[in-house]
């Protein structure tokens, strides 16, 4: 019955009746007679089955529930913002849900409404296409109250309200603010049990409006709500994706940034393109997101945002533009960088106008959303962009010079956090600079490179340096000590480009002659010597660093030196792990000297490495190794609890620091190439089968090639020769064999020769 049409003059007197208004003063609010009204009422009982007056103040209840509209897909996930709205409108009565165009804050509002809040009555008021004019008017409609030539609408307005509890839902307030703001001063005035819940991308400002920011849907975990909702809209579409898609379909939701506009457009075009194209073209842009129908500022996330780009002012834009030009997060500190000095204020509107987005930290980082910063390039001049890439660039270079200048001796916590916010930001700073042949990159690529080499490593700042130490442009100009530490930070992954950045500098320091440059080549020049297992080359590299050293007075080359020592002892050429694990204890106690506790347990961590492989005192190993995972776990060293992992699994230790695939996962994480092939072949070595161990072998040998690790090509071919063997596959092990010949010679292959031949 809640369904049945009513003539306006019957709805604004159920309305009336709703609001507990007797016969006479509805008779005197609507200027007809008593028994117009009683005739009236009669009408709208036998529509609505109403026995009572009572009944018919459940009827209107029930048509204003119905008369909030959802749309027809599924509400999936934001229990917990209903759950925050429903608190914020018992303590505050006027909530403002904020957030960017495509985020769901109508969708949010209008189940809440649908929900009902306690025992408000709901009444939408729909505002995108509204005038300031039109906005109390638009109440007064929804009430069924008939305006009357010459009376204050505003004021009957607030009577009706006043009546029972009501939700009052005004959604898209953007456009009219202002006069939203007046209307909701005197309705929470004068209409005591009135709760407002508005939907704007920017808070209206009255003193009793309270802001709840509406997120994206989250993205990560097995069981997130962007992807459980795109899924719901495949299947909706009739696309459900296989089960081998749903690695794609979160990728998609993640490059999406959750935002469930956007997911909604996917999944639309997903039926014309499948999830692979449709996850690589939105890699590429986001001009696939696109439909015919709704027409309107949903249709495309374009449209959608125009609709508030529209409401910036000049500055704002501007603002807006350089900040979508930075390649990542920033605090306020670098967006004025980029900007101009007192661009705070206008920051701080863009994230009242939900254009910008925090995301959280210490200090405060900001950001665009995937789709809002595409948005906002494409309207920003080339010459402008460049600019702010400079800008970050230079300033970066600046910040992160001044960090490294501490961080042999600061394994705080402080540091370490200061340097996982750093990091990415230079790594991004570091490629712009290389592409632009800009002379930031020099003093960005050594900055980099000392940062992860004291506070852990990532695959992508790895790749960073070696595309630094591959580029002319680069090392060109580079001193011998800019070379050294370029040189260390990329040792993880390229051994021949160590090489080269090793002769580089001895060619340079033999041009200028002084003492400094001729320590840092020859330190270089052991390093590269030792991981290559040029035995007496390093030593003799390493002893003339030291006699330079010493004589400069330099406390942490000398510690260096004895660990780069150790290295080349314990390799086959020199192959004596003792002498190897009493240079390693020296170059701890010279760490400790030089306030460096970061290297002291890196030292530590190869002395037990080196005692674990040669099986000397495995007791003292695990007992070192321990404590590599202790230092690691306490200063949040990522890539030194991995390392003290490796040597516990070597160990076997049963309670290791990370299990075998964690600590897999984590190497590969760091771009630790070296400690990742001996994780590979430590798995392969506990492989029940040979078909087990053959992939691991495999990929041993390809990361051992790329990074010019001969040591370890031995070892993963001398696997490989026996793997093949015991699978059957002859001509594969033959052709192990004659590689394995090729690099370590005929004697070193001996025994796997005698295997294939028995």
């Amino acid at each position: 019955m809640a369904g049945q049409t009513l003539t306006p003059r019957e709805s604004a007197i159920l309305a009336a009746v709703e609001r507990r208004l007797s016969n006479p003063e509805i008779a005197s609010e609507l200027f007809i007679s008593v028994r117009t009204v009683e005739s009236h009422i009669a009408s709208l009982r036998r529509k609505l089955g109403a026995e009572s007056r009572a009944d018919l103040v459940a009827a209107a209840s029930e048509r204003r529930e119905a008369s909030v509209r959802l749309p027809d897909t599924r509400f999936i996930g934001r229990e917990a913002e209903l759950d925050a709205l429903t608190a914020l409108l018992d303590a505050h009565r006027c909530v403002s849900v904020i957030g960017p165009g495509g985020v769901g804050k109508t969708r949010l509002a209008l189940e809440f409404a649908a929900r009902r809040h306690g025992e408000s009555s709901p009444i939408v008021i729909e505002l995108e296409h509204a005038e300031p004019d039109d906005v109390v008017p638009r109440i007064a409609r929804a009430l069924d109250l008939e305006a009357v030539p010459g009376s204050d609408v505003l004021s009957s307005v607030a009577t009706a309200l006043a009546s029972r509890p009501y939700l009052l839902v005004l959604d898209n307030i953007d456009r009219v603010g202002d006069a939203v703001q007046a209307a909701a001063h005197r309705l929470l005035r004068e209409s005591r049990q009135l709760r407002i819940l508005g939907t704007t991308r920017t808070p209206f400002g009255d003193d009793a409006e309270h802001v709840f920011a509406l997120e994206p849907l989250p993205v990560e975990g097995a069981e997130a709500e962007a992807v459980a909702m795109f899924l719901d809209r495949l299947n909706a579409y009739g696309v459900p994706p296989t089960a081998g898609e749903r690695e794609l379909a979160a990728r998609i939701c993640t490059r999406l940034d959750g935002l469930p506009l956007a997911l909604e457009l996917a999944a639309t075009v997903s039926r014309h393109l499948g999830l692979e194209e449709l996850a690589d073209r939105l890699d590429r842009d986001f001009a696939s997101l696109d439909r015919a129908a709704p027409r309107g500022r949903h249709r495309t996330l374009e449209t959608t945002f125009e609709w508030t780009w529209d409401l910036l002012e000049d500055d704002e834009r501007d603002v807006l533009c350089r900040l979508a030009a930075l390649p990542r997060t920033f605090d306020v500190e670098l967006a004025t960088a980029v900007t101009h000095p007192g661009a705070e204020g206008v920051l701080f509107r863009l994230l009242d106008h939900s254009m910008v987005v925090p995301t959280g930290g210490t200090p405060r980082r900001f950001r665009l959303l995937a789709v809002m910063r595409e948005f906002v390039r494409a309207r920003t001049d080339p010459a402008t962009i460049r600019e702010v890439l400079e800008r970050h660039a230079e300033y970066h270079a600046a910040v992160a010079a001044q960090f490294v200048e501490h961080a042999r001796v600061d394994d705080s916590d402080e540091a370490m956090q200061l340097s996982i916010r750093l990091c990415p930001e230079v790594n991004a700073a570091l490629r712009w600079a290389i592409a632009a042949r800009h002379p930031s990159a020099r003093t960005l690529a050594a900055s980099l490179s000392v940062g992860v080499e004291q506070y852990g490593s990532d695959v992508d700042s790895v790749r960073s340096l070696a595309m630094a130490a591959r580029d002319p442009h680069v090392v060109e100009g580079a001193a011998p000590g800019e070379l050294f530490v370029l040189g260390a930070g990329i040792a993880y992954l390229d051994l021949p480009l160590v090489d080269d950045l090793a002769r580089r500098a001895l060619a340079i320091a033999e041009a200028r002659g002084d003492a400094a440059s001729r320590l840092d080549a020859h330190h270089l020049a052991g390093l590269s010597d030792a991981y290559l297992d040029r035995g007496e080359s390093a030593l003799e590299h390493l002893a003339e660093a030291e006699r330079l050293a010493i004589e400069l007075v330099d406390d942490w080359s000398l510690a260096s030196i004895h660990q780069f020592r150790g290295i080349a002892l314990r390799g086959a050429s020199l192959d004596d792990p003792a002498a190897a694990v009493a240079e390693f204890d020296a170059a701890m106690r010279a760490y400790a000297l030089a306030g460096d506790a970061m290297h002291v347990n890196n030292a530590r961590y190869m002395m037990a490495s080196v005692a674990a492989q040669a099986g000397l005192e495995a007791e003292k190993a695990a007992i070192w190794a321990a404590e590599c995972a202790a230092y690691a776990r306490g200063a949040g060293n990522a890539h030194e609890l991995a390392h003290a992992a490796l040597v516990q699994q070597t160990l076997g230790v049963p309670d290791a620091a990370l299990p075998l695939d964690e600590l897999e996962a984590s190497l590969r994480a760091l771009g630790d190439v070296r400690c990742l092939t001996r994780t590979l072949l430590l798995t392969a070595e506990r492989a029940p089968s040979s078909n087990a161990r053959l992939p691991r072998l495999e990929e041993a040998l390809a990361l051992a090639e790329s990074a010019g690790d001969d040591a370890h090509r031995i070892a993963a071919l001398t696997g490989l020769v026996d793997a093949y063997w015991a699978a059957g596959d002859v001509t594969r092990a033959r052709t192990a064999l004659g590689r394995l010949e090729a690099i370590a010679g005929a004697d070193a292959a001996a025994s796997a020769r005698a295997l294939m031949d028995a």
